[in-house]
């Protein structure tokens, strides 16, 4: 397949830069079905908010719909829609971002109406990781989960294909890639899944060539402070954003310590997220790879992101998804710094009597993580020797 054909998600990056001139500016709609779940919504929404301004726009308004189920034609009603259609002409909103899933059928209804794109909280999630993508491995996983979440949005009068001006939703695979036919989009899916399994390939050689090392790696929600857990592990200078989805590869180190017999080392992987989809699950397949080989899962839980125990049980969730659920973890309460009102801390040290609480920034707890993390593979080591015998 020529090369030309697909031009490369690097090349497509680019485009997009230098074409953007200033920040969309996004309006955000979500929707439930009753007021009882309103406040889980409303903490969607500003969840989706950090998403929004991380992928680059400007949130002008939030916008909360309660009614008794989902239209299938719209997602909200359609008396709505209009509504929402005037807002977007009074105050020139560029963006309208729904936090619910919508169908190729409820996007192309909704930009009928409200004259604007949209996106839904996939779409914006995948732009995120298409502008962080910079390892080859990075840039082919993003490249596969966009083109598994376009290709059935790719009939009809393609949707997709009628708003491609730049922004928000359409970085990764490029104008042309959108272009070409489904016989030709499936085939480069192909491409680049083989692609992944030769990584994985190689992946699983290297885990083999490191039974004898003691593996660690950081699980957690995405900016609950991963890379800045990993720095003071293990002495490295990996770059820090506070930012959603800023690490996407998997990065090992080696933790300086010599009081086991063998070598300790940390990876830092992806973070995850609420209704993480499941195309990124599969592509980045070879990345969550760190997970399942690792030893010991320290899960870092960021204690001002509130509802905490929401965020715990969405990682869970991912973990067991992976098959990662029963391998031994530590959880650290991190950022333990920002909390005012000390119940808070109280009442999590009730609830996760093993847990840690540290803070990375002011790098407090750091030892005493050290060693748990030496304690365990110790334990673990002693498992290993008695069942030798």
């Amino acid at each position: 397949m020529s090369s030309n054909t697909f031009p490369t998600l690097a090349n497509s990056l680019r485009m997009y830069s230098t074409s953007e001139k200033k920040p969309e500016k996004a309006l955000l709609v979500g929707v439930c079905t009753s007021s009882q779940e309103r406040w889980r919504e409303l903490d969607r929404l500003e969840e989706l908010q950090k998403l929004a301004e991380a992928a680059g726009a400007t949130v002008f308004e939030k916008i909360l719909q309660i009614r008794p189920s989902f239209d299938p034609a719209y997602l909200i009603g359609k008396g709505k829609a209009y509504e929402i259609q005037n807002i977007c002409e009074q105050f020139g909103i560029d963006v309208v971002i729904f936090d619910q899933d919508l169908s190729p059928s409820q996007v192309r209804n909704l930009e009928q109406i409200i004259k604007c794109k949209i996106i839904d909280r996939t779409e914006l999630i995948l732009d995120i990781f298409a502008q962080h993508a910079e390892t080859l491995e990075a840039k082919i996983q993003v490249e596969l989960a966009q083109l598994l979440y376009r290709l059935p949005r790719l009939t009809g009068k393609g949707i997709d294909l009628s708003r491609l001006g730049g922004g928000i939703g359409t970085r990764g695979p490029g104008e042309k890639k959108l272009e070409v036919d489904r016989r030709k989009i499936k085939d480069r899916i192909n491409h680049l899944q083989k692609e992944l399994a030769e990584i994985e390939k190689t992946r699983e050689l290297h885990y083999r060539r490191r039974k004898e090392i003691f593996k660690v790696t950081l699980v957690g929600y995405t900016n609950s402070g991963k890379s800045s857990i990993m720095n003071l592990l293990t002495k490295s200078n990996l770059p820090v954003e506070d930012k959603p989805f800023s690490t996407l590869d998997a990065t090992t180190r080696i933790m300086y310590q010599d009081v086991l017999p063998k070598p300790v080392v940390v990876s830092d992987t992806v973070g995850f997220i609420e209704d993480i989809p499941h195309h990124l699950i599969a592509s980045f397949k070879a990345t969550l790879g760190v997970a399942r080989e690792a030893d010991l899962l320290v899960h870092v839980i960021d204690i001002t992101n509130e509802p905490v125990e929401k965020k715990i049980q969405t990682v869970e969730s991912v973990l067991a998804d992976i098959g990662c659920g029963d391998k031994p973890t530590i959880k650290v309460f991190n950022k333990i710094d920002l909390i005012i009102e000390k119940k808070v801390i109280e009442r999590m040290r009730s609830n996760y009597p093993d847990a840690l609480f540290i803070s990375a920034k002011l790098k407090i707890g750091i030892d005493e993580l050290k060693k748990e993390i030496i304690r365990k593979f110790q334990n673990l080591e002693e498992l290993q020797e008695t069942s030798k015998k």
